[in-house]
């Protein structure tokens, strides 16, 4: 296939990404049972629909906190609820920001929003596993098809609502809302046919088991590296690839150094929108249902849009200006790691009865969005 027809087919699949706006803009600002003593049957109110600021008694701060910096979607999505909140409780609700870990490392901003020190974060939900070890079933490669929709169908299932909100709430999270991110691709230095092209290949991913146990599968050689490293790691040959989403790569400069987008394994990467059930629970009932029904609202009616068009403008960038070549995967190269990691699946089952209840719960919405 030709590069134009390579770049057709991802403007395609990238183009899926605007499916989710019209999937997700009637869904309840409040999905589950996520805090304690509220009644689910109660609407709450919209923030963005709200003409009028809401009266809340006394003043609240809520400092979020993510690990990355610049125009990534989980900056972008604070700040846009920051403005929102703030202009919807009429100043009785501040908003303070904290990009580029100055909270702390991601690990440190979860224990933090689990214990009630935190209020908030955005954060991938592959750092959630060891806190919530259910979570790592958005790892699980091959969970979703790997067409290009992953990211697409994680999303408007997550946003539903699932019985991953209740057990979040339990290990210490409201969910505030799912963030579309990005397909799972490999950035590297080489083009992949053939899982035999990454045997001994040295790879970066996000510290998730599985993510990385996935890329061992493969032949890989999973090495860890702190995110702010990744960078300097291609360049001086540390590691020769990457398997993230294309936002990432652009945000953190790996296209300066690795040219080759192959579109594999093509899983979902979510970003959580979580804050502390601790923190929540403290609060009125009309100042919680504020913060949730706005936090919804900015992603599934700005974040979304902003992430579709952001992907786009991308990778557009890292072909035409960077010199990335997309490199599509065979049938036989997807069945090759399919099967070699099929064994993940069965681990992730036999972790505990919450993980196993999870997946046929997930295998069942993402057969039903075929």
């Amino acid at each position: 296939m030709t590069i134009r027809g390579k770049m057709k087919k991802f403007r395609t699949l990238i183009a899926l990404l605007s499916v989710v706006t019209l999937s997700v803009t009637g869904l309840s600002a409040c999905g589950g049972k996520q805090t304690k003593n509220v009644d689910n049957e109660k609407t709450a109110v919209s923030s963005t629909e709200e003409s009028v600021p809401q009266i809340i008694s006394g003043n609240y701060t809520i400092r979020l906190g993510t690990p990355t910096g610049g125009k990534h979607q989980q900056n972008v999505t604070m700040e846009k609820f920051k403005e929102d909140i703030e202009a919807a409780s009429d100043g009785a609700i501040t908003v303070e920001l904290y990009p580029t870990s100055q909270l702390g490392t991601a690990p440190q901003m979860i224990e933090g929003v689990q214990n009630g020190d935190i209020e908030g974060v955005l954060i991938p939900s592959s750092y959630f596993a060891s806190a919530a070890p259910a979570m790592a079933v958005l790892d699980i490669p091959f969970l979703f098809p790997a067409d290009g929709t992953a990211a697409v169908k994680a999303q408007k299932i997550l946003s539903s609502g699932t019985s991953l909100d209740d057990y979040l709430y339990k290990k210490g999270f409201v969910v505030g809302g799912y963030l579309l991110g990005g397909n799972q691709y490999m950035l590297t230095t080489f083009e992949i046919k053939s899982m035999s092209d990454l045997k001994g290949k040295k790879m970066w991913t996000l510290p998730s088991t599985l993510l990385r146990e996935s890329l061992e599968l493969y032949g890989a050689q999973a090495v860890g590296l702190d995110p702010s490293d990744v960078a300097s790691g291609l360049q001086n040959g540390t590691i020769q690839g990457v398997l993230n989403d294309c936002t990432f790569w652009k945000t953190q400069g790996l296209v300066d150094s690795a040219k080759c987008i192959n579109l594999c394994p093509a899983g979902a990467f979510v970003n959580c929108f979580f804050f502390s059930a601790d923190w929540m629970d403290t609060l009125p009932d009309e100042v919680r249902e504020l913060v949730l029904s706005t936090a919804k609202d900015v992603v599934n009616n700005f974040e979304v849009d902003y992430m579709t068009k952001y992907s786009q403008e991308t990778i557009d960038a890292e072909v035409n200006e960077d010199g990335c070549t997309i490199y599509e995967p065979s049938e036989e190269l997807l069945e090759e790691m399919r099967a070699a990691t099929e064994p993940i699946h069965e681990e992730f089952k036999n972790t505990d009865d919450d993980c196993a209840a999870i997946y046929d719960e997930f295998v069942t919405l993402i057969e039903n969005e075929k």
